[in-house]
């Protein structure tokens, strides 16, 4: 049998590489990848939720070349460079139906075998026949940037979409690499004001320059953004950092809570406050096969160029050193793990 290389989550703070047999094709629905590239989302670095993965492959931000296809499948062919989510809905179901795929029970139990950060994945029929598409015309580096855009466009196709972000006033909170995505995609967009909030000063340079008119520190801004944003995207999952962002929308705006607290973990708010002041929360998880095909086509036609946010490239032989550098934050922006030459840029 033939064996290959995965990152295993052994710990809430730590990854090691190890051994395991080669995934093979199961049924004729079905496409085996080789792994060109993985990112490492900032959202799997979160120790609350790696406790909970324990014992599983690291990463869900892969993107491969097809080395097999299955009879039936007649939208990839061997050799295609390939995007793929790790979730994909039924779309027949009720919540399908309603607009809703996070929370169709195919989106929750679907799953890559083994994982983003192996040298090969199976991709099963599900997820193949409805989030799973060639992306020949991207680099690889391109294209693992496909699923975190599509949870920048699921947060605003939430709150309105560009009717929504159009030449409006829109603050985003927190400026790693989600945050930094947040504003290139609100740019997209067509927002007309954009400002940042970020209390690291490489990262507010960073957010300059993905189109920021300007980056302030939490203290600048508890003074200058009170009550003027019209959409406020909120980053950080701390109770404190969601309180103070909630502060900087105006009467009837809105705020898109893009990532969650810890579970358990409270957050205390002046719900009469924010009643007379009309001001909507909306939170916003993961993305589904509209939101993908959208980031798609904004990194496709050049609206959105996330390659270069990327600050850390690894071999994966230096998975371990990977994940403590994108753990460690401050000038470490976006960690990617490449696997072949052909994914180096």
């Amino acid at each position: 049998m033939s064996t290959m290389r995965q990152a295993v989550i052994v710990a809430p703070d730590r990854c090691e590489l190890q051994t395991a047999p080669r995934p093979e094709l199961l049924g004729e629905g079905e496409v085996l990848l080789r792994t060109l590239a993985c990112g490492i989302c900032s959202g799997d670095l979160m120790p609350w939720y790696l406790a909970r993965k324990v014992g599983t492959v690291f990463g869900h931000e892969p993107v491969g070349r097809a080395v097999a296809v299955g009879a039936s499948v007649s939208h990839l062919r061997v050799g295609d460079l390939v995007f793929v989510h790790h979730h994909a809905p039924c779309q027949d179901c009720e919540e399908c139906r309603r607009g809703a795929p996070v929370h169709c029970a195919a989106w929750k139990s679907s799953k890559l075998d083994p994982g983003g950060m192996a040298e090969y994945l199976r991709v099963p029929a599900g997820i193949v026949a409805r989030d799973c598409f060639a992306v020949n015309d991207l680099h690889p580096e391109q294209a693992l940037f496909i699923e975190p855009i599509g949870c920048c466009v699921k947060a605003l196709e939430r709150i309105g979409g560009t009717a929504a972000v159009a030449g409006k006033r829109v603050v985003v909170v927190g400026c790693g690499i989600m945050g930094l995505l947040n504003l290139l995609t609100a740019r997209a967009y067509g927002a007309g004001e954009l400002l940042a909030v970020e209390p690291d000063a490489t990262r507010r340079a960073r957010a300059v320059q993905c189109g920021a008119a300007d980056a302030l520190t939490p203290e600048q801004a508890q003074t200058r953004l009170r009550h003027w944003a019209d959409v406020v995207i909120i980053g950080p999952g701390f109770p404190s950092v969601i309180r103070q962002a909630l502060s900087y929308v105006r009467p009837a705006g809105v705020a898109s809570l893009f990532t969650p607290t810890a579970t358990g973990v409270l957050t205390e708010l002046d719900l009469g406050e924010l009643y007379f002041r009309e001001v909507s929360l909306i939170p916003s998880y993961s993305c589904g096969p509209d939101d993908t095909r959208r980031a798609y086509e904004l990194i496709r036609t050049g609206a959105v160029q996330p390659q270069l946010l990327i600050t850390h490239r690894f071999r994966l032989e230096q998975m371990p050193t990977a994940f403590d550098t994108a753990r460690a934050g401050g000038p470490a922006i976006k960690v990617v793990v490449l696997f072949d030459s052909e994914s180096v840029p």
